[in-house]
């Protein structure tokens, strides 16, 4: 019985095993007949080896599609309802939606589905395709900017009389180890020429000028110290280094993108940023009230107000309003937020890791959601935009004053309706008039078309009438606040708003973070803490950042080169224990940057000429071991603020509201047909419209408004020089300045006239190469009569001006 009990359990178990071998054999000839030839045709174009491989997914191998892409496995298995591929092909979720070209007709999905619930059999064996590791943070901290700073003491010198600063110690010794010896001090004029450009965004005055350079024969020390404490407490400082901020604050009077409208009281962070820098405000409170202003506690009125004010700098950024996928704006906007906090305060390129872990730097994506929970819990956005298009969406606006936001508010519910209606009709009939304007211009004799063109102004007056009627808004600033109900937010799937990963808790980035440091307060954003752990002195990136930007702008170029790039892909310091000991020393003295400035500004490197007159001097042209100063270009704003100060129209002090006044309409074609013109102003106070920048701005390389930029661009094309010879504005202030230094010098020769103009504009005598090639011109002027005419001097004064102020600053 046992022998015959045991063949019958043998026999079954033996149809059994045939029949499940039958079965894979079955569904390996329908994995060859039906999936082989569907995925050759449709997926392997861009998910097999020797192709671009999109998404780090390959389908040509079993292991391939095991080990998956970003966004993990492929296939489960069995499980449809897990399954990314049954996902895609079936095109429910539009982030996911593949292939890209068009979804798949119904019975080669049904193919892929019952592949699928068959257990994916596949044949496809490629022992090369691995998993892919994972970020190793730990690795990540070795390299230079993620260690934490370390202040070493300045290296001993042989030429130990050269150095006036500790830098100089670093400087000196790069060069002696090299075999080389710095450059000879820049004369005094020059000297005081790049100090006051370099502090103020301004040319010295005359009598400064032989003032100085009588000071500095005598004792040289006490004379740069003396100019630079001079130049630092003037308003200008902050109009000059408010600016460069404003390039990292990606700063706009307008939206820009899609829908380029006004932004009304965008000013207000402005000359809160110029006064901050003149105030010298510690930087580490800058930034804290940067990033969380609303949050900050306050004693008076003036200091709540200004902390809403600096907080400003997380909303100007330009927005795609128009978006209709609401999702994707909010994800937008703060993939932008987390762009402009590691560009402009880390040094990283944090937007990289949105869709994927970075692929160079050490930032996982979950890094980069940790940063996004913060600013989901933020609340930027808020509700539909108070203006013509529906499908817009209003920013974050707070009131400024005693009971600002309830005031505020108040107003809105008031007058809403009617402003926006007026809004409305003028948004459509400015661009309507001025149509009809043109047309009637080209068809003077058309009686209908000048009724049409009188009617729309008469109802254009009205509704501008209606709008200068309403009671003045209250004051008010763009300052974010914390949602309701803060929380951590989920890894967007390949960065696709609706497509949800796995929830990761509000934080920093992994690879600078040390024990100890600041948690989030569940309680609220985490904007407070994300400031704290910034400006916190074991943070490695934040001050050797904001130092290295220091140096680039008094030296031309950042011991960093790549200054808005501290990762893997940026360079390397020149100089790293200089840098480690800047940051230090800043940490150390409060965050002072005018301190920093006076010290860098005094310093023996700082003093060096831009050219190497004898010796041997470093190989190639880029001056890495800083054997002399570095000459730049005067920037748009330097050349526009010269002319007019030169030709006496510059207007100083702080300029208020420019577009504040203006209903909420595009402004793509610039600001004149709504009746805002440029003023005397300096050029900081000038709107910076999204789109359209001022000519000289734009000529000259004014960053591009709708991203945060620690370095301008350095071009040399041929509209700069047409600029100079042709703009209206040029001609108008050469003019002026002809007339106002050649008048005392009637019966002068051109000589004379010539090296007093030069004193006059670029702050030295002419050399003779300038001589040789401007006196000719200047005789030729001064033929057959002691003095020019007025119309010749205009133009004597703007040859001069071209050819001297686009110079190089020595």
């Amino acid at each position: 019985m046992r022998r015959i009990a045991f063949a019958i359990t043998f026999l079954a178990f033996g149809a059994s095993t045939a029949a499940q071998a039958a079965d894979a054999s079955d569904d390996i000839a329908f994995f060859e007949s039906k999936i082989r030839p569907l995925l050759v045709s449709r997926c392997y174009q861009c998910h097999s080896k020797g192709e671009k491989m999109k998404g780090e997914l390959l389908l040509d191998s079993r292991n391939g599609w095991m080990i998956g892409g970003t966004l993990g496995p492929a296939i489960v298995p069995g499980d449809l309802d897990k399954s990314l591929l049954v996902e895609a092909v079936r095109y429910r979720d539009e982030d996911l939606a593949m292939p890209p070209k068009g979804r798949l007709p119904d019975h080669e999905i049904a193919l892929l589905e019952e592949w699928v619930r068959r257990g994916a059999p596949d044949p496809r064996i490629d022992e090369s395709v691995k998993a892919k590791e994972g970020i190793d943070i730990e690795a990540g901290r070795q390299f230079w900017s993620f260690r934490p700073i370390e202040k070493s003491a300045p290296p001993a010198v042989k030429n130990a009389d050269w150095p006036r600063r500790d830098s100089d110690r670093f400087v000196l010794a790069k060069l002696e180890d090299n075999r080389l010896a710095p450059a000879a001090d820049a004369d005094p004029a020059t000297l005081l020429r790049r100090l006051s450009y370099d502090l103020t965004g301004l040319p010295p005055a005359s009598d400064r000028v032989e003032s100085f350079v009588a000071a500095f024969a005598e004792h040289p020390d006490p004379a740069v110290a003396a100019e630079v404490d001079h130049l630092l407490a003037s308003e200008a400082f902050g109009e000059k280094w408010g600016r460069h901020w404003l390039d990292l604050a990606r700063y706009g009077d307008s939206n820009g993108s899609s829908f380029n409208v006004v932004t009304r009281s965008a000013w207000r962070y402005r000359n809160w940023v110029i006064e901050a820098m003149n105030a010298n405000l510690p930087i580490d409170q800058f930034i804290r009230m940067q990033i969380a202003g609303d949050l900050l506690p306050w004693e008076t009125q003036e200091e709540r107000d200004d902390n809403l004010i600096a907080a400003a700098y997380l909303m100007i950024g330009s927005k795609v309003l128009g978006l209709f996928d609401k999702d994707q704006l909010q994800m937008d906007v703060v993939d932008e937020q987390i762009e402009l906090v590691g560009k402009g305060l880390l040094g990283l390129t944090l937007g990289c890791a949105r869709c994927h872990d970075h692929k160079f730097d050490p930032v996982p994506t979950a890094d980069y959601y940790a940063l996004a929970g913060i600013f989901t819990s933020t609340r930027t956005l808020n509700g539909r935009i108070k203006g013509p298009l529906e499908d817009e969406s209003d920013v974050m606006i707070r009131g400024l004053g005693p009971g600002g936001d309830e005031l505020l508010r108040a107003f809105l519910e008031k007058h809403r309706h009617d402003w926006e209606k007026s809004e409305d009709k003028l948004y459509g009939l400015r661009p309507q008039v001025a149509r009809l304007e043109r047309e009637a211009g080209e068809n003077p004799g058309d009686a209908k078309l000048a009724a049409e063109l009188e009617k729309k102004r008469a109802e254009l007056a009205k509704y501008e009438a209606m709008w200068r009627s309403f009671p003045e808004l209250p004051a008010w600033v763009y300052s974010p606040m914390d949602e309701a109900e803060p929380a951590d937010t989920t890894i967007r799937v390949r960065g696709g708003p609706t497509a949800h990963g796995d929830v990761v808790p509000r934080g920093f980035l992994q690879v600078a973070s040390w024990d100890g440091q600041p948690l989030v307060n569940p309680e609220q954003s985490g904007r407070l803490e994300l400031a704290e752990w910034l400006v916190a002195p074991e943070n490695p990136l934040t001050a050797r950042v904001f130092v290295n930007r220091v140096w680039q702008k008094l030296f031309g170029e950042g011991i960093v080169r790549s200054v808005d790039n501290f990762g893997v892909r940026g360079e390397t310091p020149t100089h790293p224990e200089l840098l480690d000991f800047l940051a230090s020393d800043f940490v150390g003295n409060g965050w002072d940057l005018k301190a920093l400035i006076r010290d860098l500004a005094t310093s023996r490197a700082y003093r060096m000429a831009a050219t190497v007159e004898s010796g041997p001097t470093e190989p190639g042209i880029e001056n890495r071991l800083l054997q002399h100063q570095n000459r730049r270009r005067l920037e748009p704003e330097e050349i526009r603020d010269t002319l007019l100060l030169l030709s006496g129209r510059l207007e100083r002090g702080p300029r208020g509201a420019v577009v504040d006044h203006l209903p909420l309409t595009e402004v793509n074609d610039g600001l004149e047909d709504k009746g805002v013109v440029e003023t005397n102003h300096r050029t900081v106070y000038q709107p910076v419209i999204r789109n359209t920048v001022m000519d000289v701005m734009e000529i000259f390389d004014f960053p591009n408004p709708a991203m945060p930029t620690g370095q301008r661009a350095r071009t040399t094309v041929a509209p700069q020089a047409l600029y100079l010879m042709n703009s209206p504005f040029v001609q108008e202030t050469t003019a002026e300045l002809g007339h106002r230094l050649m008048d005392p010098w009637a019966g002068s020769t051109p000589e004379a006239v010539l090296e007093t103009i030069f004193e006059q504009v670029i702050c030295r005598p002419p050399t003779t190469a300038e001589m040789n090639v401007l006196m000719p011109y200047f005789e030729k002027q001064f033929e057959g009569d002691p003095m020019p005419s007025p119309h010749d001097r205009a133009k004597m004064a703007q040859a001069l001006v071209a050819s001297t102020l686009f110079q190089y600053l020595d």
